[in-house]
């Protein structure tokens, strides 16, 4: 079965067409003027790789069903950078995510957030003024606002029945005052500030009601976001493993597919 392995090779890049062509459309449209500025932010490298797996897959595919060797020799060319970026990525990742923001626990057993005395890399280019602008404007977009639906949750629980292990990161750092604040709970995201209150965490001064400030400009929150970046990294560089050996095993088809093409040729 010579064929075999173009048809497989075909077969693949026809979906990561099919795919790629979505990824593209929506980053068309996130690009627009209208978006709001996070969705813009990831607009571009949405086009950028969407476009590149859409150049990707028509060289494979004409390639593998049509016997160009040309292209086949080309297409694995970029199955090697992609392996190689692949790599790099995983690495990076293991690297951003030894430390970035640390996870801590208050004495009512909340879970709470805050930064190292030494962020990393990745911990100091969201810190960045220009770039907590940006995160910050996603998080506070009104449609989906991280902390809007904690509005609706718990309404008559009490500070001491509040299950701080259903919050996210995000929700932990930004939607609440960090607890040595002291402050007086009255819901999910109101709380009063206590005048006897001895603490000398900033936080606790940048801590606000008003549902667009709240405490997204508290270094509780920014380390809720930084520990959430790093948890979904941790997770992601599982993925690419996987990506990173399936893109493995399918250089070694493709190369069998050029073989076939070569005869043919």
């Amino acid at each position: 079965m010579p064929q075999t392995s173009n048809n497989i090779v075909g077969f693949v890049n026809l979906l990561s067409f099919l795919i790629s062509i979505p990824m593209v459309i929506v980053g068309v449209s996130m690009s627009q003027g209208s978006a709001e500025e996070c969705y813009q932010v990831m607009a571009k490298p949405m086009i950028i790789i969407g476009g590149f797996f859409m150049f990707f897959s028509l060289v494979g595919i004409i390639g593998a069903c049509c016997n160009v060797t040309f292209l086949l020799i080309v297409y694995l060319i970029l199955m090697m950078f992609v392996i190689i970026v692949g790599i790099i990525f995983s690495m990076i990742t293991m690297i951003a995510t030894s430390k970035g923001a640390e996870e801590v626990k208050t004495r009512e057993g909340y879970k709470e957030y805050r930064l190292p005395d030494d962020p990393n890399w990745l911990a100091m280019a969201i810190l960045k003024e220009k770039s907590w602008e940006s995160i910050k404007s996603c998080l506070t977009v009104p449609e989906h606002n991280v902390c809007t639906d904690l509005k609706e949750r718990q309404i008559n629980s009490t500070a001491t029945e509040l299950d701080q292990n259903e919050l996210t990161p995000i929700q932990s750092g930004c939607c609440k005052p960090p607890s040595e604040c002291g402050f007086v709970y009255g819901g999910m995201t109101t709380w009063t500030k206590n005048n006897g209150g001895s603490s000398k965490n900033n936080d606790c001064n940048l801590w606000n009601n008003d549902n667009k400030t709240l405490c997204f400009e508290c270094q509780s929150c920014k380390a809720g976001v930084i520990y959430g970046v790093k948890d979904s990294r941790r997770k992601s560089s599982v993925v690419n493993i996987v990506f990173c050996i399936f893109i493995v095993v399918f250089y070694f088809i493709s190369i069998c597919a050029l073989g076939n093409s070569a005869k043919h040729g």
